[in-house]
């Protein structure tokens, strides 16, 4: 799990630590919780070659640098210790509470959910009807999320790069590249998470098909809320069609 997924704004750090008893890592984490640093949770493995142990930690209070050097000149001898820092704060909680991001409740999902969803309302309805359920199901959570930005006053450029950020960081895609033209757009984009996890199903098909409809929608929607007007958005590649990636371009409707 990343580590800024853990407390909401902090400052979150890990290190790696091997020593040759269990003991000596007790005695680490002992010397860093009476300085400030809260160890949010620890995996620990002892074998013959002595002892091996992971944390997570909340530098907060004490700041992220300081901490590192604290760590590192920890009075403990015969101990190696390796700060892994991953520069980020933290944007949601775990431990009993609800996971955040943004202003409001987020949720990690997983790859089979997204199969059941993507390829089982084709499965459930039909191809036609499930691809039109999916389309719109996108549409009216884009149009959500542009709403949403744009009571927080962005204007449409910026909110629509806010967009294709999110959708990234999400894991959504590995990339997005936006050309914007006058009442049009050209969207191109690598490792679409709906298109990757269909190309079994588009195996099935025969293949030489444009399998996104759910995100399809995402790009109507959004753009309805931010730019008004409605917009079609068409997939003129797509990875299970044989191009290295997919490529939507959305036009205002006249």
């Amino acid at each position: 799990m990343s580590l800024h997924w853990f407390e909401p704004g902090r400052e979150i750090t890990a290190v790696r630590v091997e020593a040759d008893s269990a003991a000596k890592v007790g005695a680490l984490w002992d010397y860093l919780t009476k300085r400030g640093i809260m160890v949010l949770g620890a995996m620990l493995n002892t074998d013959s070659n002595g002892t091996r142990a992971f944390a997570i930690l909340d530098v907060t209070d004490i700041g992220r640098e300081p901490a590192m050097e604290m760590m590192r000149d920890a009075p403990i001898e015969d101990m190696r210790l390796e700060v892994m820092d991953p520069g980020v704060r933290g944007f949601a909680s775990t431990g009993g509470h609800l996971l955040e991001a943004g202003s409001g409740r987020a949720v990690v999902t997983s790859e089979r959910t997204l199969t059941g969803f993507f390829r089982g309302m084709r499965e459930l309805l039909g191809d036609d009807a499930g691809a039109a359920f999916l389309y719109y199901a996108g549409f009216v959570s884009g149009r959500e999320w542009g709403k949403f930005l744009m009571a927080l006053k962005y204007d449409p450029v910026t909110a629509v790069k806010i967009n294709f950020e999110t959708l990234k960081s999400q894991g959504y895609a590995t990339s997005i590249a936006v050309l914007e033209g006058e009442d049009k757009y050209r969207i191109e984009v690598r490792d679409l998470v709906e298109c990757d996890l269909l190309s079994d199903y588009a195996a099935e098909k025969g293949g030489h098909v444009r399998t996104s409809h759910w995100f399809r929608g995402t790009i109507a929607g959004f753009l309805a809320a931010v730019r008004g007007g409605e917009w079609g958005v068409e997939e003129v590649e797509c990875v299970n069609d044989g191009s290295d990636k997919c490529v939507f371009e959305a036009r205002r409707k006249k």
